[in-house]
């Protein structure tokens, strides 16, 4: 590689590509990468000055912070953006953790800030119950295994609690935690109070002292508290070229024997072949984006002719050893910055004379780079690529391995997204529509389950960027219902917009669409709308979820019981509060509030069962009150109002024994509740709750 003035020319490189002619929507070339938690960091080595820690992050992912997981894991990133990251400054590892627990990665997965951040941006809320001893026991153990990297006892240790302190393994917590620190040396555990109702308590006692607590109280003390770990870093120059082969190249290929195979060719004055199509070693994204990233650049001349030699003889092969395919189409992408020592032009016609697809890139900015001999190589202005006209490398090049099929093309953004405001207008009887994309959409536009219907779809093929449609009443899935007060009527549609002409890709995207238009609602067809009829109301029992189907009647679920062969165990009492947290919590009533339209009563629960016996019947008691009517006592029990629960903090209490929880109790309503199953059937309407309009009896396995 020469040099020209005081700026080295960065690494020349040349990747031959296999394109599969089949067409496979997994196996196809906007799949995303099979990598879950190793994202591939294009940034530069780093020096790093900064005192050593070993940091582990204890995430919390049970059900009941699902809400605030996005919370938890915005701390994290501001912690690992503050201290420096590095093999020999902080090291990170991660659990995550519900009832169960599951290692993310550990201290030498990942020495740099950025993959770190990128690792983050896949992880995923588990739910289940919260058992906080349970994850500080796999975390000692974890601690403890050679193969996670921690360091000896002369390196801190902070173990970094992300929870709410409410926990169902008590008194286990405290336990570990104490166990953790006198097994673990010179560790420390701190923690992150998630959420609005934080148990200090708790984690003070995790951690002996409030002051290494923040809440969102006191969220700007977070950093301050790693000053000491924060140091500098001194970072050599950003491979351009490499970062552009993994991001936009190597980012936008499903590589796979049954989709896109990769060779890949370095050189300088002599070409090396690194590996050839039928590399079972590089087989994948993540191995091919792992040995680009460490791939050193050659000193010497600019020989691509050389390189292009060795490129068509690998391309036309009659070898089967080498992994070409017969009928697939082939693919040479040469990036360099021109200058070559022999001019490339004669093997490049020869190439593309033999139907090789020629594209060539520099990201070497003008007047460095030989524009003129990129273009050669390319034989077509619009495949050879410079800093000026790069943000159109992906119109051309995922025309060739976008799905892999010939005849079928991409728009030149494989991805376009709605932008702007979407324009919704109603008329008594019609919806009108205008979205805008941020590129041109040829592809359609249609209602939701109606593609088929002409009416209902519009297909788009200019360059225009908003579509326009106007859904009229009583076609194309149209809804159309009077508002509770009479006032007016609501209208909703889902359309979706499918950004390919034949086929369904990941970049489809649906909108549900909405609008009110103000107008008096007969009283009659006020009458007979379907939130008015009660009898009407059609409610459905699942295992943790009850949902009813009209939002004027919320419901109370009450005097549940679990029953096998042999057992019965209440779980609900008649006012619909929990027996044994054990067993099911005190139903969640929020979503009657919080979305009334798609309202349904839920709880998680821990599987159980009795020994010995196998299926369990699930038996409640579901009161429908019309919430309208002030009047009506039901209004206020639901959601209901139970006792406190007892804190699941360090220092608990233990359930009083009273009479309504002990064995004599329990034993006289199971035998009554025997006694009231038998005489019963399933279907039968049963007494209604006082106070509420009606009482229905269900049951589930």
């Amino acid at each position: 590689m020469r040099r020209l003035g005081d700026i080295a020319t960065p690494l020349l490189w040349f990747l031959l590509v296999g394109l599969t002619s089949s067409v496979k929507i997994i196996d196809n070339g906007l799949a995303p990468p099979e990598i879950v938690h190793t994202p591939v960091s294009t940034k530069p080595r780093c020096k790093v000055f900064a005192p050593p820690l070993d940091l582990l992050f204890i995430l919390d992912s049970s059900g009941s912070l699902r809400e605030k997981f996005q919370d938890e894991i915005d701390i994290i990133r501001r912690i690992i953006k503050h201290v420096t990251i590095g093999k020999s400054a902080t090291r990170v590892m991660l659990i995550q953790f519900s009832g169960t627990q599951h290692l993310e990665f550990n201290f030498e997965k990942f020495i740099d800030r950025e993959e770190l951040l990128a690792a983050l941006d896949v992880l995923r809320h588990v739910s289940g119950i919260t058992r906080i001893g349970g994850a500080f026991e796999f975390a000692l153990q974890q601690l403890k295994d050679p193969g996670n990297g921690m360091r000896d006892g002369t390196v801190p240790k902070i173990v970094y609690l992300l929870s709410d302190g409410r926990t169902h393994d008590f008194p286990k917590d405290w336990q570990m935690a104490d166990i953790l620190r006198r097994e673990i040396p010179n560790v420390d555990i701190w923690a992150y109070g998630t959420g609005d109702y934080v148990a200090m308590t708790a984690l003070a006692n995790y951690t002996q002292s409030e002051v290494k607590i923040v809440t969102n109280e006191n969220l700007q003390k977070l950093e301050p508290q790693f000053d000491r770990y924060r140091g500098t870093e001194i970072c050599e120059q950003q491979p351009g070229t490499k970062k552009f082969l993994v991001e936009r190249v190597l980012g936008n290929i499903n590589i796979h024997p049954e989709a896109v195979r990769v060779a890949l060719i370095t050189y300088s004055g002599q070409s090396f072949v690194h590996f050839k199509f039928n590399s079972f070693l590089y087989g994948n994204n993540t191995s091919v984006q792992g040995f680009v990233k460490n791939i050193r650049s050659i000193k010497g001349t600019t020989a691509t002719n050389v390189a292009l030699m060795d490129a068509f003889d690998l391309l036309t092969s009659k070898d089967p050893s080498t992994g070409i395919r017969e009928g697939v189409p082939k693919m040479a992408l040469v990036m360099t910055d021109g200058h070559s020592h022999k001019s490339p032009k004669d093997i490049s016609e020869k190439m593309r004379a033999s139907g090789i697809i020629m594209i060539a890139v520099s990201v070497t900015p003008r007047p460095l780079v030989d524009e003129a001999e990129l273009q050669l190589i390319a034989g077509d202005a619009k495949r050879a690529f410079t800093p000026p006209n790069l943000h159109d490398f992906e119109g051309e090049f995922m025309k060739h391995v976008g799905f892999g099929c010939d005849g079928i093309e991409l728009p030149p953004d494989a991805k376009p997204q709605v932008r702007g405001a979407t324009d919704v207008k109603c008329t008594e009887n019609s919806m009108s529509i205008v979205v805008r994309t941020q590129r041109a959409l040829q592809g359609l536009m249609y209602a939701h389950n109606y593609h088929d219907e002409p009416d209902c779809m519009i297909r788009k093929t200019d360059n225009s960027r908003e579509i326009q449609m106007t859904f009229t009443e009583g076609t194309c899935g149209l809804v159309k219902t009077p508002s509770a007060d009479g006032h007016g009527y609501h209208f909703n549609i889902t359309v979706i917009l499918q950004f390919h002409p034949l086929i369904i890709t990941r970049a489809d995207q649906g909108l549900d669409m909405s609008c009110f238009v103000p107008s008096v609602v007969p009283r009659q067809e006020l009458d007979q709308a379907v939130f008015k009829n009660a009898a009407d109301t059609q409610c459905v029992y699942r295992l943790h979820r009850w949902a009813g189907l009209s939002p004027e009647y919320n419901y109370l679920v009450h005097d549940c019981f679990v029953q096998s062969e042999k057992h019965t165990q209440q779980i609900l009492d008649s006012n619909g509060c929990e027996v044994d947290q054990h067993f099911l919590e005190t139903p969640n009533y929020s979503r009657f509030k919080d979305f009334p339209d798609d309202a349904y009563v839920f709880q998680e629960m821990s599987v159980f069962k009795f020994p010995g016996d196998g299926d369990l019947l699930f038996h409640c008691k579901i009161s429908l009150c019309n919430m309208q009517d002030k009047n009506a006592p039901c209004n206020q029990n639901i959601p209901p109002k139970c006792p406190k629960k007892t804190p699941v903090l360090p220092v608990r209490q233990k359930r009083d024994t009273e009479q309504w929880m002990t064995q004599e109790w329990r034993s006289k309503q199971i035998r009554k509740r025997q006694i009231e199953l038998k005489n019963r059937s399933r279907r039968q309407i049963v007494e209604t709750k006082a106070g509420y309009y009606m009482t229905l009896q269900v049951e589930t396995r």
